[in-house]
C-alpha cells in the first residue's frame, strides 16, 4: 500500500511540474503561421543573448517608434546562422511570457548573430517595450 501512495505522489509531482512548465523566452521555429504554433525546442533563449538594446526613431508621421535589437553570444552565432538558413522563406518567432510577440519571415541566413524584435503592437508603446526590455535584461546571463 505504501508503494502505491509513493508512486501516486511521484506521478502527481511530475504532472504538476509539467503543467507549470513555461517555455523559455527566446526565438523558436514557427510550425503554423496561422496560429503562431511553434516548435518546443528554442533556437536560442534570452540566456544566449550577448547584447540587447532599445532603438527608437521618428517615423514619417512624426511618431516615435521603438524596437529591440540584439545579438546572440559568440558561442551561439553558428546555431543562429544555421537556424536562419533553415528558416529562409519561413517564419521564426520570439516567445515572450508564453506568447509569440513577433514572427518575421526570414529572408536569408543571418551570420553575424544579430536580431530585431518588433511588432505593430510594440513599436509605438514605449512603456510596453521598456517592460519587455527590462525583463529580458534580467534574464540575460
Amino acid at each position: 500500500m505504501k508503494t502505491i501512495y509513493l508512486i501516486l505522489s511521484i506521478c502527481c509531482t511530475l504532472l504538476a511540474n509539467g503543467a507549470n512548465k513555461q517555455d523559455a523566452n527566446g526565438w523558436y521555429f514557427i510550425t503554423d503561421s496561422r496560429t503562431n504554433a511553434f516548435d518546443p525546442s528554442p533556437i536560442v533563449t534570452v540566456a544566449d543573448f550577448e547584447m540587447l538594446r532599445i532603438d527608437s526613431l521618428l517615423n514619417t508621421e512624426n511618431t516615435m517608434t521603438y524596437v529591440l535589437t540584439g545579438k546572440v553570444k559568440a558561442g551561439k552565432i553558428k546555431t543562429w546562422a544555421d537556424a536562419t538558413e533553415k528558416a529562409t522563406g519561413k517564419q521564426i518567432g520570439f516567445l515572450y511570457n508564453g506568447k509569440i510577440i513577433t514572427a518575421p519571415q526570414v529572408n536569408m541566413k543571418i551570420e553575424n548573430g544579430n536580431f530585431l524584435i518588433s511588432s505593430p503592437e510594440l513599436i509605438e508603446d514605449r512603456e510596453k517595450i521598456l517592460t519587455i526590455f527590462e525583463q529580458l535584461k534580467k534574464e540575460m546571463k
